[in-house]
């Protein structure tokens, strides 16, 4: 605005210094006026233009931050319920194995009872794994292997199976630090 300002102030100090025959030094002035007007205008344009691309690269830099702060809260949300059933799965399994393994135990009911419930909970985190993922599908594994683990306890009840239990117990939860650290490292990474 102040440069068109400037631009009507040269106007009239070339209006008045001009006697009204000498038209061409007019002209001359009109052409200067109007190469000073279109400086200013272009000067505007390229200002404007830089300001709106300015805007839009600050714009998708907030929808980046935005979306990788929404998908890091989402998979903290993740990774806690999945670490909150994995440990009622695992608290299900002792004791199951526990009722398995005692002689004198003798409520089949109940220990059908906890089966289902540990198979709910089995099927519950496996649900919410993705099994092309490597930590996801060691951990749906883990669980596999602990399903026929007992599947053959029901079967052998007589033996000790205590070395095979703690090895099972000890790849399900190894399993699950796996892919916690492995979730944890992306949410840190902002991925």
């Amino acid at each position: 605005m102040e440069e068109a300002k400037e631009v009507i102030s040269l106007l009239n100090e070339i209006k008045g210094s001009l006697s009204s025959d000498n038209i061409s030094a007019l002209a001359v002035a009109l052409i200067a006026a109007g190469a000073a007007l279109s400086g200013t205008l272009i000067t505007s344009l390229f200002q404007y233009l830089n300001s709106k691309k300015s805007a839009q690269h600050d714009l998708n830099k907030l929808n980046v931050q935005i979306k990788a702060e929404l998908i890091s809260k989402q998979r903290q949300e993740w990774m806690d319920t999945i670490r909150e059933k994995a440990a009622d799965l695992l608290a299900e399994y002792d004791h199951v194995y526990g009722l398995m393994t005692d002689k004198e135990y003798n409520n089949q009911e109940r220990l059908h009872e906890l089966h289902l419930s540990t198979a709910r909970n089995a099927i519950y985190i496996q649900l919410k794994l993705n099994p092309k993922k490597d930590p996801q599908k060691e951990v749906i594994d883990s669980i596999e292997s602990m399903l026929m683990f007992f599947q053959y306890v029901m079967h052998k009840p007589d033996e000790n199976h205590d070395i095979d239990y703690d090895r099972c117990r000890k790849k399900y939860i190894s399993s699950l630090n796996k892919l916690f650290s492995n979730t944890w490292q992306r949410i840190k990474r902002l991925e």
